[in-house]
């Protein structure tokens, strides 16, 4: 079946607008083949039909996801652009861990989005694990966000055949992956732990946010996604991922993605193959350092991808501040500091906004988007039993918080509790379903019912 002239171009402006996804002439038979794949699975026999519903589905329809995870390319490895991932384990997460050690803050966020099938943030959890020794003692979040229900459904089950390992070391195979047949491997739980994978669309406004975890992020990887979006959405989408890092912060993209103009202010930094983004611009890449120098760390094992890591590559974060820390900081003190507290919780400052909560909180018990930052802020530190306690204060004095049930069944379904879990998201759903979908919901940290509602219904059918 071929489409019309027509049909491909309303089709074409109708995907740039809702999904942000660019398909010039070049491409047309990429949308062609995407929408009939579409087409087939739904119930709508002609395809003038199945635009016309299309259209007056609103954005938080499973059929938009459905459609972004026909129309996008998930092809990834384990360890892909092995000079991105030599510069990661040589000197980018060797950095960021002699930071945190310095500032006795044990904690690392790191976010994969665009993970496609996983094979990217078991990537980054395999590293962590090998320069991490101590990783009990530290609070490690590795993000895992797609658009394409199907492949998140794989990045969750952790389970890959041979092709997924063209560029890995044997070794690596033989310790963090069991064989579950004759052609199939399984993550090892302990690395399937550090990854939470839910559905996130990077061309809405839905992050960061602290309700949806996207935000104090150590190190972004976002590859392989911009080059399909338009000019205008790649622009909303770059200044989203900079608002979701903190001071001194990462964001890494491919190679045919970099782009001093669109990723400013971000900084340039070069590496061996590989350029990657930093909200740091004092940063300077001193000069390679010998083989097999020390990290300076205990029990530090041999480099996974054959690159030397050397504690003079460490660099601490300057002292330039990031505009949302000089915002946070030009905040008036009000009689709650919730939205200074907010600002400091966006850029990673957890112990200085976890006490302004505490303090608002010892004036008036009774504030529930107290209580709710409160909760995103434990989560951010790794101290769940603290978030769920917040949360069940905030449900008890706000019970129709959509925001506060938001977070409770998603800490719920990272703790295993689906049952409960799934629960709390349908009461989120059962909230918003008459809500202005433009209405800014409270505690909400600037999310709009619709983008939770969106976000809850992913979530949902991710773990149906």
């Amino acid at each position: 079946m071929r489409l019309s002239g027509e049909v491909c171009r309303e089709v074409r402006a109708l995907i740039a607008s809702r999904l942000g996804l660019d398909f010039p002439e070049s491409r047309q038979a990429d949308l062609e083949r995407g929408l009939l794949r579409a087409l087939r699975a739904s119930s709508i026999p002609a395809p003038e039909a199945y635009l016309t519903w299309l259209a007056a589905l609103p954005d938080e329809s499973p059929e938009w996801r459905r459609l972004a995870g026909h129309l996008t390319v998930g092809e990834t490895y384990f360890f892909r652009d092995r000079a991105l991932f030599e510069a990661l384990e040589g000197e980018v997460l060797p950095s960021l861990i002699q930071v945190r050690r310095s500032e006795g803050v044990p904690r690392l966020r790191l976010w994969s989005a665009g993970c496609a099938t996983g094979e990217e943030p078991y990537s980054l959890a395999i590293l962590l694990d090998r320069l991490l020794p101590d990783r009990t003692d530290w609070a490690v979040t590795i993000l895992a966000t797609d658009i394409n229900p199907v492949a998140l459904e794989a990045a969750r089950r952790a389970i890959y055949r041979e092709w997924s390992f063209r560029e890995t070391p044997q070794w690596v195979r033989d310790r963090y992956f069991h064989r579950r047949g004759a052609e199939t491997f399984e993550v090892d739980p302990g690395i399937r732990r550090m990854i939470t994978v839910v559905p996130l669309n990077l061309a809405e406004d839905g992050y960061p946010s602290v309700v949806t975890n996207t935000t104090a992020m150590d190190l972004i990887l976002c590859r392989n996604v911009l080059m399909y979006f338009t000019r205008e959405a790649q622009r909303a989408t770059v200044a989203r991922l900079q608002r979701a890092l903190v001071s001194g912060g990462w964001l890494a993209v491919s190679p045919a993605e970099a782009s001093a103009e669109l990723f400013r202010p971000l900084a340039p930094v070069s590496f061996p193959g590989a350029i990657l983004y930093r909200t740091d611009h004092a940063y300077v890449v001193p000069p390679l350092p010998s083989w097999q120098a020390d990290t300076g760390l205990p029990d530090s094992p041999a480099p996974l991808l054959s690159v030397p890591i050397s504690s003079d590559l460490v660099t601490p974060p300057s002292p330039v501040t990031s505009s949302l820390e000089e915002q946070a900081e030009a905040l008036p003190h009000t009689g709650t500091d919730l939205p200074r507290a907010r600002a400091l919780a966006d850029q990673g400052k957890l112990e200085e906004a976890r006490e302004l909560c505490e303090a608002a909180l010892a004036r008036d018990r009774l504030d529930p988007e107290t209580h709710l930052l409160l909760a995103a802020i434990c989560q951010e530190r790794g101290e769940i039993p603290a978030a769920l306690e917040a949360l069940r204060r905030a449900i008890y004095l706000a019970p129709d918080s959509a925001p506060a049930h938001f977070l409770l069944g998603s800490l719920l379904l990272r703790q295993g509790q689906q049952r409960r879990g799934r629960r709390s998201l349908e009461t989120v759903v059962h909230l918003l379903s008459g809500v202005p979908r433009d209405e800014v919901l409270p505690g909400g940290d600037g999310l709009t019912a619709s983008r939770l509602l969106e976000t809850a219904r992913a979530y949902l059918e991710l773990r149906g």
